[in-house]
């Protein structure tokens, strides 16, 4: 069985501004988080939606899932902060390059260059 620490993965994360929250939804509960909020209030709320599926930005990681394809991924985690935010995912080698530059037509297509950003690694 293949795992993340096999060799058979290769970790990536996506950068986005906070602007593509207005394409797709931010959450059950990342709808509360302001720019104004304190370091305590921020970690609190990010504690509340530990293991929530649709606590922060469900629409947005199903697509970028959809595109790599479920079986060949593994959602990691996220990280948010007053101006953008990331999340993180652990895709089979084997397609990386191939899905790689399957996310960044897609961000072409839909006009979301600046909005979305990542590093295709050497593989």
């Amino acid at each position: 069985m293949e795992t993340e620490e096999s060799g058979e993965y290769i970790y990536q994360g996506f950068w986005f501004k906070n602007e593509i929250k207005k394409r797709f939804y931010a959450g059950d509960d990342f709808i509360a988080h302001r720019k104004d909020m304190d370091i305590s209030e921020s970690f609190n709320l990010a504690l509340e939606m530990i293991g929530d599926e649709e606590a922060f930005m469900p629409g947005l990681a199903k697509k970028i899932e959809s595109l790599i394809g479920k079986e060949n991924c593994i959602y990691d985690f996220w990280e948010f902060g007053d101006d953008d935010f990331s999340m993180y995912w652990s895709i089979k080698k084997e397609v990386y390059r191939e899905k790689m530059k399957l996310i960044r037509a897609w961000v072409k297509y839909e006009k979301m260059e600046g909005m979305l950003d990542f590093n295709i690694k050497d593989v």
